[in-house]
Parts: C-alpha cells; structure tokens; sequence
C-alpha cells in the first residue's frame, strides 16, 4: 500500500472510496513526450558501382561504425554512400492510470480488481499489480509480464477473479523472514508486520519512485502497441 499511496502522491491525486468494488481508487491524467526516429523508404537510386550503407536506427554507434568498416574492407576500391541518420520526432501520449487498492483480505482482494477492470472496460493484459516479494531484497524492484502466483495469495486471487494470468506484477522485495521457519503463521506475521525506521528508508530512497517510473514506462511502451497497431 505504501508503494501505491506514494504514486498517488507523486501524481497529485486523492484517493476515494469505491463501494461497489470494496476498494479505494485514484485516477491520474498525465502526459509523456517521447523522442524516436522517423525511418525513412531506402534508396533506390544509389550510384552503379558504389554501395550504399544505411545504418539501422536500432543500433547503437559501435554498431554502426563496425558496418561501415566491414563494408570498406569488401569495397576498398569504391566510394562508401552513408545516408544521414533520420530526424528525431518528438510526440507526446496521454495517459490515464488508475489507482487501486483494495480494501478486503489479500487472499480475497482479486475480486476488487476484476470488478473494477469490468466497470472500466480493462482487459487484463492492461492490469499491472503491485505486490510484496519475500525472494527479493528489500527495495529490490522486478517486472513480470504474466505467469504464475509462486505461490502469492494476492496474485492468485487475482488470477481465479480474472480468469487469467496474463496480467503484468511489479513485485517489491520485502526481504525474507529473520528465521528459516517459512510455516503459514510466520509468513503472515512477517508480511503484515511494520517496517523498521531504517527499511522505511530504504524503501523511500530504492522503489517509491522507481515504482513509479516503472509504471509509466509499461504504460507508455503499450500506448505505443496500440498506436502502431
């Protein structure tokens, strides 16, 4: 939840509570400029004798300087044609991220979710949970685009309300419980116990805004899917 309430925060946003869907909810509109290439059709008019070398917008300099080099070493005799790269286009996404956090028990907090994507229209695969991680380090932040609970309450709530793993998880590391003991009752009290002063710092200076950015660049990068599709 801190995780989340930071999030809202960052986006200047108040929470409200939603009835219907046992949950409270923030809703944040934002805009994300993004910088790419605009390819452009290859020549079809290069010079008889000569070889013409466009270098791919995906490569990085290296790349290209070792084309160009290959390139002079098969035609050392021959002038070398490289096309100037393509302009940088910048446009601009408008975004809207919805904020969730479910009021009920963990292992039942799937049913907010899926009613809340029902009302809103969400498919799945748009969904990206926000959840605790006891395999990782404390701050440590990982994606997974879709899969299994591994053995999550919370996620396997939300995989059985709607009706697929194919969601996208943000998982924050919790760090693992200070005994090797991994028994239903430890675990549950490990998890639902406050952080230390000092983890509190950690996670203030490791994920809150990390988390964030995370957010914006899985939501950006499908943005972008759907355009082009």
């Amino acid at each position: 939840m801190m995780v989340v309430d930071s999030i809202a925060q960052r986006f200047n946003v108040p929470w409200s509570e939603k009835s219907s869907w046992k949950a409270e909810v923030a809703t944040a509109h934002t805009s994300i400029s993004t910088r790419h290439r605009t390819p452009s059709p290859p020549s079809s008019n290069a010079p008889v004798g000569k070889k013409s070398v466009r270098p791919s917008t995906a490569h990085t300099v290296s790349d290209t300087t070792s084309e160009v080099a290959a390139a002079e070493a098969s035609t050392s005799t021959t002038p070398i044609v490289v096309k100037k790269k393509e302009p940088w286009v910048t446009s601009t996404l408008e975004l809207t991220i919805t904020l969730l956090k479910p009021l009920q028990l963990m292992n039942i907090s799937g049913t907010s979710v899926s009613k809340a994507a029902k009302d809103l229209g969400i498919p799945a695969q748009d969904i990206l949970v926000i959840h605790d991680d006891m395999e990782r380090d404390i701050g440590k932040l990982s994606f997974k685009s879709e899969g299994s609970a591994n053995g999550h309450n919370g996620i396997k709530s939300c995989v059985k309300a709607l009706g697929t793993a194919h969601f996208r998880r943000l998982r924050v590391g919790i760090g693992r419980p200070p005994v090797s003991d991994r028994s239903p009752k430890v675990v549950a009290g490990f998890v639902m116990g406050r952080f230390k002063p000092l983890e509190v710092e950690k996670l203030e200076e490791l994920v809150y805004d990390k988390a964030g950015d995370e957010i914006i660049r899985v939501t950006t990068t499908e943005e972008k899917k759907t355009k082009k599709a």
